[in-house]
Protein backbone atom coordinates (compact mmCIF):
# COMPACT_ATOMS: atom_id res chain seq x y z
CA UNK A 1 0.00 0.00 0.00
CA UNK A 2 1.63 3.52 -1.03
CA UNK A 3 2.20 5.51 1.70
CA UNK A 4 0.29 8.87 1.64
CA UNK A 5 2.10 11.94 0.55
CA UNK A 6 1.75 14.11 3.46
CA UNK A 7 3.55 11.11 5.15
CA UNK A 8 6.87 11.39 3.15
CA UNK A 9 7.61 14.64 3.18
CA UNK A 10 9.01 16.74 6.07
CA UNK A 11 10.62 20.09 6.37
CA UNK A 12 13.74 20.77 7.86
CA UNK A 13 16.29 23.57 8.21
CA UNK A 14 19.79 22.51 7.24
CA UNK A 15 23.52 23.62 6.38
CA UNK A 16 25.02 21.91 3.73
CA UNK A 17 28.36 20.45 4.72
CA UNK A 18 29.13 18.61 1.45
CA UNK A 19 28.22 17.03 -1.97
CA UNK A 20 29.04 14.83 -4.57
CA UNK A 21 28.39 15.15 -8.22
CA UNK A 22 26.11 11.64 -8.90
CA UNK A 23 24.41 10.70 -12.51
CA UNK A 24 24.31 13.35 -15.54
CA UNK A 25 23.22 15.98 -13.48
CA UNK A 26 22.36 15.38 -9.60
CA UNK A 27 24.10 16.24 -6.15
CA UNK A 28 24.32 13.86 -3.09
CA UNK A 29 24.73 16.08 -0.18
CA UNK A 30 25.84 15.73 3.30
CA UNK A 31 23.61 18.26 5.28
CA UNK A 32 23.46 18.97 9.01
CA UNK A 33 19.96 19.24 10.43
CA UNK A 34 18.89 20.44 14.05
CA UNK A 35 16.10 17.78 14.39
CA UNK A 36 17.58 14.95 12.70
CA UNK A 37 21.34 15.38 12.78
CA UNK A 38 23.47 13.98 10.07
CA UNK A 39 21.70 12.89 6.54
CA UNK A 40 22.52 12.23 3.03
CA UNK A 41 20.25 13.66 0.62
CA UNK A 42 20.27 13.72 -3.12
CA UNK A 43 18.71 16.70 -5.00
CA UNK A 44 17.80 15.57 -8.63
CA UNK A 45 18.92 17.94 -11.44
CA UNK A 46 20.41 20.41 -9.07
CA UNK A 47 23.72 20.89 -11.24
CA UNK A 48 21.51 21.86 -14.26
CA UNK A 49 22.27 25.74 -14.88
CA UNK A 50 18.36 26.74 -14.66
CA UNK A 51 17.75 24.62 -11.85
CA UNK A 52 15.54 26.05 -8.80
CA UNK A 53 17.78 24.34 -6.06
CA UNK A 54 20.89 25.01 -7.16
CA UNK A 55 21.59 28.23 -5.42
CA UNK A 56 20.46 27.55 -2.31
CA UNK A 57 22.08 24.09 -1.90
CA UNK A 58 26.23 25.59 -2.20
CA UNK A 59 28.64 25.03 0.45
CA UNK A 60 27.68 26.15 3.99
CA UNK A 61 24.03 27.41 2.77
CA UNK A 62 22.08 27.63 5.84
CA UNK A 63 18.74 26.83 3.93
CA UNK A 64 14.59 25.28 4.55
CA UNK A 65 14.29 22.23 2.74
CA UNK A 66 11.28 20.33 2.00
CA UNK A 67 12.40 16.29 1.79
CA UNK A 68 10.75 13.56 0.55
CA UNK A 69 11.54 10.27 2.27
CA UNK A 70 13.29 7.41 -0.34
CA UNK A 71 14.31 4.09 0.17
CA UNK A 72 17.90 4.51 -0.13
CA UNK A 73 18.20 8.62 0.21
CA UNK A 74 15.71 11.51 0.58
CA UNK A 75 15.04 13.61 -2.18
CA UNK A 76 15.06 17.55 -1.82
CA UNK A 77 12.10 18.84 -3.54
CA UNK A 78 12.58 22.80 -2.32
CA UNK A 79 14.72 24.96 -0.84
CA UNK A 80 14.69 27.93 0.59
CA UNK A 81 17.81 29.93 1.56
CA UNK A 82 18.17 31.27 5.39
CA UNK A 83 21.74 32.67 5.31
CA UNK A 84 24.37 31.84 2.14
CA UNK A 85 27.18 33.55 4.26
CA UNK A 86 28.35 35.00 0.96
CA UNK A 87 30.97 36.48 2.54
CA UNK A 88 32.57 32.66 2.94
CA UNK A 89 33.11 32.90 -0.63
CA UNK A 90 35.60 36.13 -1.22
CA UNK A 91 37.77 35.03 2.04
CA UNK A 92 39.98 32.27 1.41
CA UNK A 93 41.06 32.20 5.03
CA UNK A 94 37.82 31.87 6.46
CA UNK A 95 36.10 29.73 3.75
CA UNK A 96 39.16 27.41 4.39
CA UNK A 97 38.04 27.12 7.92
CA UNK A 98 34.39 27.07 6.83
CA UNK A 99 35.40 23.89 5.21
CA UNK A 100 37.69 22.55 8.14
CA UNK A 101 34.33 22.81 10.97
CA UNK A 102 32.52 21.11 8.29
CA UNK A 103 34.73 17.85 7.88
CA UNK A 104 35.19 17.98 11.46
CA UNK A 105 31.40 17.67 12.21
CA UNK A 106 31.14 15.02 9.29
CA UNK A 107 33.49 13.11 10.36
CA UNK A 108 33.09 13.09 14.34
CA UNK A 109 29.09 11.97 13.66
CA UNK A 110 26.98 9.25 12.80
CA UNK A 111 23.55 10.00 10.58
CA UNK A 112 20.46 10.47 11.92
CA UNK A 113 21.71 11.38 15.61
CA UNK A 114 20.07 14.82 16.40
CA UNK A 115 22.19 17.18 18.62
CA UNK A 116 20.83 20.60 17.87
CA UNK A 117 23.39 21.90 20.12
CA UNK A 118 25.91 21.34 17.42
CA UNK A 119 24.13 22.57 14.72
CA UNK A 120 24.08 25.87 16.44
CA UNK A 121 27.25 25.80 16.92
CA UNK A 122 28.13 25.17 13.16
CA UNK A 123 25.77 28.10 12.29
CA UNK A 124 27.27 30.57 15.21
CA UNK A 125 30.51 30.07 13.65
CA UNK A 126 29.98 30.71 10.14
CA UNK A 127 28.45 33.80 10.79
CA UNK A 128 31.25 34.83 13.12
CA UNK A 129 33.37 33.70 10.48
CA UNK A 130 31.34 35.76 7.88
CA UNK A 131 31.95 39.23 9.95
CA UNK A 132 35.33 38.63 9.80
CA UNK A 133 36.21 37.40 13.62
CA UNK A 134 39.81 35.76 13.52
CA UNK A 135 39.07 32.44 11.67
CA UNK A 136 41.81 30.76 13.78
CA UNK A 137 40.26 32.02 17.09
CA UNK A 138 36.66 30.65 15.54
CA UNK A 139 38.07 27.46 14.51
CA UNK A 140 39.75 26.76 17.78
CA UNK A 141 36.78 27.66 20.04
CA UNK A 142 34.73 25.60 17.79
CA UNK A 143 36.90 22.30 17.91
CA UNK A 144 36.95 22.32 21.33
CA UNK A 145 32.93 23.22 22.04
CA UNK A 146 31.95 20.44 19.64
CA UNK A 147 34.57 18.27 21.49
CA UNK A 148 32.55 19.00 24.74
CA UNK A 149 29.78 18.32 22.99
CA UNK A 150 30.37 15.12 21.55
CA UNK A 151 32.07 13.70 24.74
CA UNK A 152 35.17 13.92 23.38
CA UNK A 153 36.45 16.80 25.72
CA UNK A 154 40.14 16.52 26.42
CA UNK A 155 41.66 17.03 29.89
CA UNK A 156 43.21 20.16 30.13
CA UNK A 157 43.76 20.53 34.19
CA UNK A 158 44.63 17.16 35.39
CA UNK A 159 47.45 14.81 34.06
CA UNK A 160 45.47 11.68 32.37
CA UNK A 161 48.04 9.11 33.67
CA UNK A 162 48.36 10.05 37.06
CA UNK A 163 45.77 12.70 37.72
CA UNK A 164 48.03 15.16 39.70
CA UNK A 165 47.12 18.73 39.01
CA UNK A 166 49.23 20.31 36.06
CA UNK A 167 51.75 22.44 36.71
CA UNK A 168 52.50 25.57 34.92
CA UNK A 169 55.14 24.24 32.61
CA UNK A 170 55.64 22.46 29.47
CA UNK A 171 53.91 19.46 29.42
CA UNK A 172 52.67 16.63 26.57
CA UNK A 173 49.46 16.07 24.69
CA UNK A 174 48.41 12.84 24.23
CA UNK A 175 46.12 12.32 21.61
CA UNK A 176 45.53 8.31 22.40
CA UNK A 177 45.11 9.21 25.88
CA UNK A 178 42.72 12.24 25.37
CA UNK A 179 44.18 15.02 27.26
CA UNK A 180 47.75 16.37 28.65
CA UNK A 181 50.51 14.65 30.17
CA UNK A 182 52.71 16.04 33.20
CA UNK A 183 56.58 16.35 32.68
CA UNK A 184 56.96 12.73 35.53
CA UNK A 185 54.52 10.66 32.66
CA UNK A 186 55.40 11.76 29.36
CA UNK A 187 56.97 8.58 28.17
CA UNK A 188 53.05 7.23 29.15
CA UNK A 189 52.44 7.94 25.34
CA UNK A 190 55.62 8.13 23.29
CA UNK A 191 53.31 9.85 20.29
CA UNK A 192 52.32 12.93 22.78
CA UNK A 193 53.33 16.60 21.48
CA UNK A 194 54.92 19.09 23.69
CA UNK A 195 52.64 21.89 24.65
CA UNK A 196 54.02 24.81 25.70
CA UNK A 197 52.86 26.90 28.71
CA UNK A 198 51.13 29.77 26.44
CA UNK A 199 49.58 26.89 24.41
CA UNK A 200 48.28 25.59 28.06
CA UNK A 201 46.81 28.77 29.02
CA UNK A 202 44.81 29.51 25.51
CA UNK A 203 43.04 25.66 25.21
CA UNK A 204 42.27 27.31 29.28
CA UNK A 205 40.91 30.39 28.06
CA UNK A 206 38.54 29.14 25.52
CA UNK A 207 37.08 27.06 28.22
CA UNK A 208 36.70 28.90 30.47
CA UNK A 209 35.92 32.14 29.37
CA UNK A 210 35.02 31.55 25.56
CA UNK A 211 35.10 33.02 22.05
CA UNK A 212 35.37 36.46 23.14
CA UNK A 213 37.84 36.53 25.28
CA UNK A 214 40.79 34.30 23.45
CA UNK A 215 39.68 36.08 20.28
CA UNK A 216 41.57 39.55 21.82
CA UNK A 217 44.70 37.63 22.57
CA UNK A 218 47.46 38.15 20.40
CA UNK A 219 49.17 34.77 19.14
CA UNK A 220 52.64 34.79 17.19
CA UNK A 221 52.55 32.39 14.13
CA UNK A 222 54.58 29.60 16.09
CA UNK A 223 52.35 29.37 19.24
CA UNK A 224 49.19 29.30 16.14
CA UNK A 225 50.86 26.55 14.87
CA UNK A 226 51.64 24.39 18.04
CA UNK A 227 47.84 25.04 18.48
CA UNK A 228 46.72 23.71 15.60
CA UNK A 229 48.85 20.87 15.23
CA UNK A 230 47.84 19.45 18.99
CA UNK A 231 44.13 19.89 17.70
CA UNK A 232 44.83 18.56 14.27
CA UNK A 233 46.86 15.54 16.35
CA UNK A 234 43.69 14.75 18.26
CA UNK A 235 41.13 15.09 15.58
CA UNK A 236 43.18 12.81 13.33
CA UNK A 237 43.25 10.12 16.09
CA UNK A 238 39.25 10.33 17.09
CA UNK A 239 38.33 10.21 13.14
CA UNK A 240 41.05 7.74 12.34
CA UNK A 241 41.88 9.53 9.21
CA UNK A 242 43.70 12.76 8.06
CA UNK A 243 41.56 15.43 7.67
CA UNK A 244 41.87 17.28 4.20
CA UNK A 245 40.92 21.01 4.98
CA UNK A 246 42.90 22.37 6.28
CA UNK A 247 46.01 21.54 4.14
CA UNK A 248 44.18 22.32 1.04
CA UNK A 249 43.97 25.63 2.82
CA UNK A 250 47.73 25.89 3.61
CA UNK A 251 48.93 25.24 0.23
CA UNK A 252 46.16 27.63 -1.09
CA UNK A 253 47.13 30.07 0.47
CA UNK A 254 50.74 30.35 0.52
CA UNK A 255 52.19 27.07 -0.66
CA UNK A 256 53.18 25.75 2.63
CA UNK A 257 53.48 22.62 3.81
CA UNK A 258 50.54 20.93 6.27
CA UNK A 259 50.96 21.17 9.65
CA UNK A 260 52.57 18.11 10.75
Amino acid sequence: MAVPLQERLYRTEAIVLGRMDYREADRILTIYTPQRGKLRVIAKGVRRPLSRLRPHLEYFTRCQLMVAKGRELDTVTGAETVDAFLPLRADLDAFGHASHMAEVLNRLTEDRQENRAAYELLASSLHLLADAVDPFAVTRHYELALLTLLGYKPELYRCVSCEADLSAVSNAFSARLGGVLCSLCRGADGGSRMLSVNAQKYLRTLERHGLATAAKLRLDPGLRAELEGTTSDYLRHLTERDLASLKVWHALRDGSPPVP
